[in-house]
């Protein structure tokens, strides 16, 4: 249910949600978890149903736990001068009578000077401002995405209630950033699961092969959903050497080991009242898993080298893309911390490849999204300083056209980008191993080489009329970059199920022990390029807790494979 935090300096307003508007909570400035429409103290003259002042929602709000999903604020506050932003009115003119107009001028528009004060402190919290009809705030009315006006002479809870749905409507999309949902079962169960899960203060684990999208939806929809006040600190567990990964995580005050010449705090200490997102949990020892859970049970961390406990208690949200039940079973991920991350309420991220009917929609929507990209922007500009553009250009109006390129189905004030059917039906047929990674950098290099060749091409005359900003995607373009995809995917082992696969080409042997040893080489080689050279990191994976990084450089020497060379694949 949403919840709001009326700022209002009469009681009416909380009083009409209360009674007409029961989809949702109001927060009050009271402890008690009686809802305000079955207390007591409501009869009683209570003033702690909403916040009078800016002072009051303050209060309010450094109290609460989680921001609340919205505010309903009034513009007019008939308040003595003394409770009135701002704070210093040195400003003021001493004179009784003009000091009595500026004091009216800012109960007139106190609702403005308190909403600036909560974009300072509470940047993404929507707001419906309550205004009479007519009311004309001019310059002073601010530009603001996440402000909403409910204007009405009396304003009455149908209205209200339809300001405040469409306002929490546009926030939810918004936060939501670039999703494409789909029509797919599994991206339905996951968006439900999402809501469920959202406003839980449990560890959230999220699974997925690589390139799904987990960490997007950790920082773009678990995250604002949260409704948490501190920040999200992100930490790929992967990219961190596992000398310095105790004090990355945990702090670490001066001296406690050799380069550290200062006090720092911990990625768990700097998420302490956000969220904490951890991508690549598998890639933690045991010894480091064992640490994490105390840190999670105790929702305090000691830094390295300290005695003294400090607050740590993020909203957990962990990802991989191994199979945590398979880890479990071969003792490389403890079972405590696996039930404490709640595998019961897991979200699984489907690959592309199980979600079929979706892919359509999905090249037409990476398509838009790589035009719009702050990477293509250069050739983009360059096109428009080219070729004359209409004052009406929108890039909010580019088009996807599937079939082949003709002038009468080109927008004339966007960009109109034509994918013919065969090259359509070849992404279809592809596997996408890099899922939805893959797919964006499909979409950035066919519109790179579309660009690139109008640009390259003859310039117009000057004086004529604008050309409609046609791109034509080449199918042998589109078939050579899904062909070169498909032959990485051959040295890329699945990473989720009960085990790893490698495609391998074999070429004849004189004898089973050259075949095994090519066989041994191929899958070294894939392992190697997958862990980026981390010898630490492939030894956990292929011996287990009792490998060590010595032990794979000795078998990659005895097997014919030069670490020098296997590194310069890297770069």
């Amino acid at each position: 249910m949403p919840r709001l935090l009326v700022i209002d300096d009469r009681d009416q307003t909380v009083e009409m949600c209360h009674r007409q508007l029961p989809e949702f909570d109001t927060v009050t400035r009271c402890d008690r978890t009686v809802p305000c429409q079955v207390c007591e103290e409501r009869d009683r003259g209570c003033p702690l149903k909403c916040a009078h002042d800016y002072g009051e929602a303050a209060e309010v709000l450094a109290r609460l736990p989680a921001l609340p999903d919205l505010v309903v604020l009034d513009l007019h506050f008939a308040l003595p001068e003394e409770r009135l932003l701002p704070e210093d009115k040195s400003d003021l003119p001493h004179e009784p009578r003009a000091r009595k107009q500026a004091v009216e001028q800012l109960r007139r528009r106190q609702g403005l000077l308190i909403l600036e004060r909560l974009r300072r402190d509470y940047p993404t919290l929507p707001v419906v401002m309550l205004t009479t009809t007519g009311a004309d705030l001019g310059t002073a009315r601010p530009p603001d995405p996440l402000l909403y006006f409910c204007e009405n002479e009396v304003i009455d809870s149908r209205s209200l209630a339809a300001e405040i749905k469409h306002a929490l409507a546009l926030t939810e999309a918004a936060q939501e950033g670039s999703v494409f949902w789909g029509r797919s079962r599994a991206m339905r169960e996951l968006r439900r699961s999402i809501v469920t899960l959202a406003r839980s203060p449990l560890p959230v684990l999220i699974e997925g092969e690589t390139g799904t999208g987990k960490s997007f939806l950790a920082e773009h929809v678990l995250h604002p959903r949260s409704g948490a006040k501190g920040a999200l600190v992100v930490t790929d567990l992967s990219t961190i050497p596992s000398t310095i990964l105790p004090a990355h995580l945990f702090g670490a005050r001066r001296g406690a080991y050799t380069g550290a010449s200062e006090d720092h705090a911990g990625v768990f200490e700097q998420a302490h009242g956000g969220t904490l997102f951890l991508d690549e949990i598998a890639n933690l020892d045991l010894e480091l898993q064992k640490q994490l859970l105390l840190v999670l049970e105790r929702g305090t961390v000691t830094r390295l080298g300290d005695t003294r406990p400090r607050p740590a208690a993020p909203r957990l949200v962990a990802a991989t893309n191994q199979s945590l039940d398979d880890l479990v079973r071969q003792g490389r991920f403890r079972t405590d911390l696996y039930m404490r991350l709640n595998p019961a309420t897991r979200l699984r991220v489907p690959p592309l490849r199980s979600r079929r009917e979706d892919l359509p929609d999905l090249v037409r929507f990476a398509l838009l999204e790589a035009l719009r990209s702050d990477g293509l922007r250069p050739l983009v500009r360059a096109y428009l300083a080219q070729f004359p553009t209409p004052e009406d250009f929108s890039e909010d109006q580019n088009q996807i056209v599937i079939g082949r390129p003709a002038a009468r189905l080109a927008r004339r004030d966007a960009f109109t980008v034509f994918v013919s059917r065969d090259a359509l039906d070849r992404l279809l047929r592809h596997d996408w191993p890099g899922n939805h990674r893959e797919l964006r950098l499909l979409a950035t290099n066919v519109l790179v080489h579309a660009l690139t060749r109008l640009l390259d091409g003859q310039a117009p005359a000057a004086g004529t009329e604008r050309a409609p900003a046609l791109l034509s995607i080449p199918d042998d373009l589109v078939d050579k970059l899904v062909g070169g995809a498909s032959r990485l995917a051959e040295l890329r082992p699945a990473t989720l199920g009960h085990g790893r696969r490698l495609e391998i080409e074999l070429p004849s042997r004189p004898s089973f022990a050259r075949i095994s040893g090519e066989v041994e080489r191929q899958y070294l080689r894939a392992t190697f390029l997958r862990c980026k050279g981390d010898l630490e990191r492939m030894a956990k994976e292929l011996l287990g807790p009792q490998g060590s990084a010595r032990k794979v450089h000795l078998r990659l020497n005895q097997v014919g494979l030069k670490l020098r060379e296997l590194r310069a694949e890297l770069r």
